[in-house]
């Protein structure tokens, strides 16, 4: 499922689970205060049918959404020849469907307006499709209705009790859906997606098709520039006073912005264009065979942009291009003597000189958005460069092999399209991914499988617990035993559960029941000699179901000390009444009947929290993985300073100051490279530096879990060796900075830091000739 659908999806579910949880309250309290006997069996059976299918109405829930989703196609339907015969009027039910859905969707909008438009702006990125609008929103209340209804019904085939269901839930899922909505927008922009601006176009006079003025430099759509800018663009990046277009990074095309979808870059002068295509021809075909593309000591390309800057400048039309031009040839300056990117790379990167200077050219936005698609892929392909050691065979030469043909296909074909770079970036994320997973199956296991399981059945497990202490709270149980069964006694449950199969899962329930009502007065009545009586069995099965999940010892000892008094009081203790007696042991048995929540309900419910991951692991898991866990780092011990290949001290990170160059849109803040927000920053395929005893050594993420809750490295590349670590882990390392980026910033902040510099320079001595 494509990431973006399934993060909505997420938060979609989210939504629904806690609407479910408000209308089993909910309907519990109408129950409490119906004044008819009716009324309050019908919210009674509403209140009980949702708790008991709470899991089973998610995922009908969930199998609607991606229906709905799967059943979206643009094109139109081709029907064959069809006869009058064949016609037929829609059956009163599906138009009450339709109806209802219809109504359940304008309840879901009333209250969150202005959130769901913040999500419609991202419309059209998360379907790739630039045309798309609000209307093709793949979260919007219709599509979030006909899934509600699709939950409902298949809890009951009532046609009253279906609508008292969707009532409630439509009711309970109102008040989430502002915050749903809210959340969603914020990680799709945290996630980079651009939002459309929405609002309709209200000027009619003709626009340049670059946006702003950069598609006309100097002509008359052009407004006037103040400042050392020039034409055609201002300080913050703006789309040059488009009324239809939102101000600075978020103006479409031009200089204003990077452009969606398929669009092209900003308009070039077709004088500069002409120029770039000769040059193109000139540099001749590239060496693409495995000798010279693993050779570290063939000749460095030459930067043809200050080669040629004279020709460059004359065909430019404005001051602002001039300057572009020296920033841009400074860059590939610096970035083919940069020393953490290898020869054999800085050879392939010389061939985007071209593209990257009709990017800036056409774009200004280039030098300030760390996410602008051709700025992406250059610091990618640097960043992964990185990872190898060798290039002179696999999986170094691999990696030039399949970098070589798309960064041929950009420089030599229509390098205008900014779809074209998101296509091969994630033509490349894709082979970093395979080559990964080769990797770690080489070593003798599938340790992303294995970590996968270990994720979900730690999920499992908590979600267990909090249902199962949720259902004990209320009961009159001593406070350590109730912690014992959802704490202890539920991850038994949940390992029978889905390891040995539903009959001893039962028996699991059965020994957690028994020993709830083993604590229960009985003094007086025949329930004493049957305690004593089965009180050794009882004792002995504790003990073998905790052995199946690896319980420490320690636990059964504080159990069982703290069981003996309990005990004790409850045989000298009167027996409950009958009634009062039969009454709990329903409520106990209603305890334990919860069912254990799947996989992917588990991990949804839970994927906002915390966990320890680490105690799902055996001894030998842990040991084939390489798991490190929290106490194997010395936290109180030094970290000696971190010494680059040269032995010069580990750089700085780079401040917004050193990026910013007087003329050029204000850049964003730069990359992260430590820090506890480098745990956010990761990639796969990046290499860190890691120290987690007494000294600093290389390391590559090769994987990382879906829920982000594990992460693997790798050390070495001949022979690589496996470090496994828990999201908990590796946050603490990073916040100690114990982990630290390879990289003190991306390439392209390395190489504008030091244009800044050699720019800066210049300007003096410049102004002392004059």
């Amino acid at each position: 499922m494509d990431p973006h659908l399934l993060h909505g999806m997420q938060h979609l579910s989210q939504a629904f689970e806690s609407a479910i949880s408000d209308a089993v309250e909910s309907a519990g309290r109408l129950a409490m205060s119906a004044l008819k006997v009716a009324r309050r069996d019908e919210m009674l059976l509403t209140q009980g049918l949702l708790r008991q299918q709470a899991s089973a109405c998610m995922a009908r829930f969930e199998s609607s959404l991606k229906s709905q989703w799967g059943l979206v196609d643009d094109k139109p339907k081709s029907f064959g020849s069809t006869g009058w015969g064949e016609l037929s009027l829609m059956e009163e039910e599906a138009v009450d469907q339709l109806v209802a859905a219809d109504r359940i969707g304008m309840s879901l909008s009333h209250g969150s307006e202005w959130e769901l438009r913040a999500v419609e702006s991202y419309t059209a990125a998360v379907l790739g499709d630039p045309e798309a609008g609000p209307d093709r929103n793949p979260f919007r209340p219709a599509v979030v209705a006909r899934a509600l209804l699709a939950a409902v019904d298949g809890l009951t085939d009532q046609a009253g009790m279906r609508q008292t269901l969707s009532e409630e839930l439509t009711r309970a899922l109102a008040t989430r859906m502002p915050s749903c909505y809210a959340s969603l927008a914020a990680e799709f922009q945290a996630g980079g997606l651009r939002a459309q601006d929405l609002r309709a176009v209200t000027d009619s006079s003709p626009r340049p098709s670059g946006g702003g003025a950069a598609g006309a430099p100097g002509g008359a759509g052009a407004p006037e520039a103040s400042g050392p800018v020039g034409a055609g663009a201002n300080a913050s990046g703006g789309g040059g006073g488009n009324p239809s277009f939102g101000s600075g990074a978020g103006s479409p095309g031009g200089r204003g912005g990077f452009p969606m979808g398929g669009a092209m870059l900003g308009q070039v002068g077709p004088q500069v264009m002409g120029l770039l295509r000769q040059l193109h021809l000139g540099q001749g075909s590239p060496m693409l065979s495995p000798v010279a593309l693993g050779d570290a000591g063939g000749p460095m390309p030459a930067n043809l942009i200050q080669q040629h800057r004279g020709e460059l400048q004359q065909a430019a039309n404005t001051p602002l291009d001039h300057m572009v031009i020296d920033v841009v040839g400074s860059l590939f300056e610096a970035i083919l003597s940069d020393p953490k990117v290898p020869p054999q790379m800085a050879r392939l990167l010389a061939r985007l000189q071209l593209p990257v200077l009709r990017a800036a050219l056409g774009d200004t936005s280039f030098f300030s958005m760390r996410k602008h698609p051709v700025r992406r892929f250059v610091n990618r392909l640097a960043s992964l460069a990185c990872a190898y050691e060798d290039f002179s065979q696999d999986p170094g030469l691999g990696f030039l092999q399949r970098v070589a043909p798309l960064v041929e296909e950009i420089a030599a074909g229509d390098f205008e399209k900014v779809k074209l770079y998101d296509e091969q970036l994630d033509a490349l994320e894709a082979f970093v991914a395979e080559q990964n997973r080769l990797a770690l199956q080489q070593q003798g296991q599938d340790a992303a499988e294995l970590l996968a399981k270990k994720e979900a059945l730690a999920r499992q497990n908590l979600q267990y617990q909090q249902e199962l202490e949720k259902a004990l709270a209320d009961l009159p149980l001593p406070e350590f035993l109730r912690r014992f069964l959802s704490r202890d006694w539920g991850p038994v449950i949940v390992h029978a559960s889905t390891q040995e199969g539903e009959a001893q899962a039962q028996a699991m329930r059965r020994l957690g029941k028994d020993l709830a009502l083993s604590v229960l007065p009985k003094g007086g009545s025949p329930l004493r000699r049957e305690f004593l009586s089965t009180l050794p069995v009882m004792v002995r099965s504790i003990n073998e179901g905790l052995d199946r999940v690896n319980s420490p010892e320690a636990i059964r000892k504080q159990l069982f000390a703290d069981l003996l008094p309990v005990h004790a009081e409850s045989l000298k203790t009167a027996a409950l009444s009958p009634l009062d007696h039969n009454l709990l042991v329903k409520r106990i048995e209603a305890a334990f009947g919860l069912a254990v929540p799947d996989e992917a309900s588990a991990i949804r419910a839970t994927a906002a929290l915390d966990i320890d991951l680490e105690q799902v692991f055996g001894d030998s898991e842990a040991s084939s993985v390489g798991l490190i866990g929290e106490a194997d780092v010395a936290w109180n011990g030094t970290v000696d300073i971190v010494l680059e290949p040269d032995g010069a001290p580990e750089s700085e990170p780079l401040q917004t100051v050193d990026i910013s160059i007087d003329g050029l849109p204000s850049p964003e803040a730069p990359s992260v490279s430590r820090g506890g927000a480098l745990f956010d920053h990761l990639e796969v395929g990046c290499v860190y530096r890691m120290n987690t005893g007494d000294a600093w050594r290389k390391v590559k993420l090769a994987h990382i879990s879906q829920g982000r809750s594990f992460f693997i490295f790798t050390e070495g590349e001949k022979y690589p060796k496996t470090l496994t670590m828990t999201a908990r882990m590796l946050r603490r390392l990073c916040e100690s900075e114990r982990l630290r980026g390879y990289e003190s910033a991306q390439l392209l902040e390395r190489a504008t830091a030091r244009a800044r510099a050699q720019l800066a320079a210049l300007l003096p001595a410049a102004t002392a000739k004059a």
